[in-house]
């Protein structure tokens, strides 16, 4: 299983499995349920999630300081 986030891209979660199986997860606080969407497509489910009104506008950029 690969999770990752790169700066300004979506989250990406990789696995593989032989035969049938069952995920769950928990969406996010902040995103619009009745917008959500899901495809299936070559073995991939990529599921989009728009953020609210809201949670849009409390993001916020935080400078990082490096030593």
């Amino acid at each position: 299983m690969l999770i990752g986030k790169e700066p300004g891209g979506p989250i990406v979660l990789s696995e593989r499995r032989y035969g049938s199986f069952q995920r769950t997860f928990r969406m996010p606080d902040g995103g619009d349920a009745e917008k959500i969407a899901a495809n299936f497509s070559k073995g991939v489910l990529s599921v989009t999630l728009p953020k609210t009104q809201e949670a849009q506008q409390n993001e916020r950029k935080i400078q990082i300081k490096s030593a």
